[in-house]
């Protein structure tokens, strides 16, 4: 495997079943089991670390008639969980400010700023880049390599930028979290 293979495909665990992952007496503070990479007001998510759960059926309605109960398999990725059983209280309180797919062409970055309050969750879909933040004006910038399968939460008033730093397209999917 060269490294470009590595880079758009990087490892990830095999998936658990579902009932493994949603125990009621087991409550995941932490719905992946693995540290988090915090720095500051950013906290980083490897692809590898990140849970994935086998359902089956995919997305069960065991309520409605067979034909709508759902079927097949679906392996849900667990990115960040507020939901009763998995929450993680990384964005409890928050609500939607903005959904965005973007794309970012080869060596094109965005410029580096804070949103004092709107944190901000990144997911990178394809291609390779980087996530650089700053705690504060003046203080050293921080650069995390970005690869699909990557996520990060940018809190609120945390200086950052992304950039696209491979021959192909960066592409993201951003979400805005607007805190009271």
């Amino acid at each position: 495997m060269n490294d470009e293979q590595t880079i758009e495909h990087p490892w990830e665990p095999e998936p658990i079943p579902a009932e493994r992952f949603h125990q009621p007496d087991e409550p995941w503070a932490n719905i992946n089991r693995a540290p988090y990479d915090e720095v500051s007001g950013v906290i980083f998510k490897r692809a590898a670390h990140i849970q994935r759960v086998r359902y089956t059926p995919a997305d069960p309605a065991p309520e409605m008639p067979p034909a709508y109960q759902g079927s097949g398999e679906a392996v849900v990725r667990w990115l960040f969980s507020e939901q009763t059983g998995t929450e993680e209280r990384l964005l409890a309180g928050a609500t939607l400010a903005f959904l965005h797919d973007t794309t970012l062409a080869p060596e094109a970055s965005t410029g580096m700023q804070a949103h004092p309050d709107t944190d901000e969750l990144f997911y990178t879909l394809s291609g390779s880049g980087e996530l650089r933040h700053r705690p504060t004006p003046g203080s050293p910038v921080i650069v995390r390599p970005l690869r699909p399968g990557d996520a990060a939460l940018v809190r609120g008033g945390e200086y950052h930028s992304i950039a696209n730093r491979g021959a192909e397209p960066l592409r993201l999917l951003v979400i805005g979290l607007k805190r009271p």
